[in-house]
């Protein structure tokens, strides 16, 4: 009878999340119009779908995504404190993770840079520890080639001297059973930046380690280094990179448009209307100008965050590869990658006590 009652009582909390939602949609239709229709209809369908069957369609997906493109931004930056309703941000408090102790003032200052330049890069290099954890599991773990290498289309291990495709990217099942990702995932400090940030509690949405690798002599758009949007988790998210290898130059570094994030920019209102597009280097310098265009080196632990809402790639490597492991903060209503992915054996204490702590960032792994 008591599982019973807490189910009952779950599936009324969920009914009446559903109902202020949806009211806080019809008022903001109405306080904002012309809103655009697609965009409303792909959050109730997407609402429907998330709490119904624990993921959004896809085609709810391109609704939002048509009006992100068609209002420059404005739809996701209003939906964003719509839909924070539904995961409220706990009262901010001082965090400890694997770059160490971060005060509210550290945090508030992470987020003011985030909020004026979409991104922000610690000072602090990860422990060398974790690297290596992280890069023996890369050089072993099945991969997926953004191309089929010679006659093989499924998974390959990654051979830095014959890589034969530009980008192996390791199924996100193999990396969460990792312990040294386990760790990074377990880390207290990106997630309180991330809340702060989005102002609602985040969950992980998503886990992507993936080499790039020196192959080929022009940018391709499926290895993603061409410049672009992304649009994970509408309507709002932050994305954590790690450098588990050096990057310099000529090693793929990521590139953002400074400030590229921000709804309603004239300068990205051509670019959002063509929708979800590769853009060429020259109209992007043209739009925002050079100066804007920040190329982010470092050694091996390199750590930053970023609002991929920003136009931003990964550069071509002309010289060695690269390995980058990315994790996805966002809230799960509208997570392309929402499907739940249940980590089947928690091998890392530090993630074990996470999970005790915030266990609804952890929502897709339970």
């Amino acid at each position: 009878m008591y599982g019973q009652g807490k189910m009952e009582r779950n599936a009324t909390r969920t009914n009446l999340t559903l109902i202020k939602l949806l009211g806080r949609i019809g008022r903001l239709a109405h306080k904002h119009l012309p809103f655009p229709v697609k965009g409303v209809l792909g959050v109730v369908q997407g609402l429907y779908g998330y709490y119904r069957h624990g993921q959004i369609s896809h085609a709810a997906w391109c609704q939002l995504l048509e009006s992100h493109c068609a209002s420059n931004g404005r739809f996701t930056e209003h939906l964003k404190r719509v839909i924070a309703v539904s995961r409220p941000q706990r009262r901010p408090a001082p965090v400890s993770g694997l770059l160490g102790t971060f005060s509210v003032a550290e945090q508030r200052k992470i987020v003011d840079v985030l909020e004026r330049d979409g991104f922000y890069r610690f000072d602090a290099l990860m422990p060398a520890d974790l690297c290596d954890q992280i890069e023996r599991f890369a050089q072993r773990a099945p991969a997926e080639p953004d191309t089929p290498v010679g006659d093989i289309t499924s998974l390959v291990i990654y051979d830095p001297g014959n890589p034969g495709a530009r980008v192996f990217k390791i199924p996100e099942r193999f990396s969460i059973a990792e312990a040294g990702v386990q760790r990074l995932m377990a880390d207290e400090v990106f997630v309180a930046v991330a809340e702060m940030y989005l102002k609602s509690l985040p969950a992980i949405g998503g886990v992507d380690i993936w080499w790039s690798a020196r192959y080929g002599n022009e940018p391709a758009s499926s290895a993603a280094q061409l410049f672009h949007f992304d649009f994970d988790a509408p309507p709002a998210w932050l994305k954590l990179f790690v450098y588990m290898t050096d990057v310099g130059p000529d090693n793929g570094p990521h590139v953002y448009v400074k400030g590229s994030h921000r709804a309603n920019l004239i300068s990205a209102r051509a670019f959002r209307a063509r929708g979800y597009t590769r853009i060429d280097d020259k109209e992007i310098i043209a739009a925002f100008g050079r100066d804007a265009l920040m190329s982010i080196t470092g050694p091996r632990g390199t750590v930053f965050m970023a609002d991929t809402r920003g136009f931003h790639k990964g550069t071509l490597p002309t010289a060695g590869h690269r390995l980058i492991a990315q994790l996805l903060y966002c809230s799960p209503v509208f997570n392309e990658h929402g499907v739940a992915r249940p980590i089947s054996e928690i091998v890392e204490p530090a993630l074990e006590t996470s999970l005790g702590k915030m266990p609804r960032v952890y929502d897709r792994f339970r």
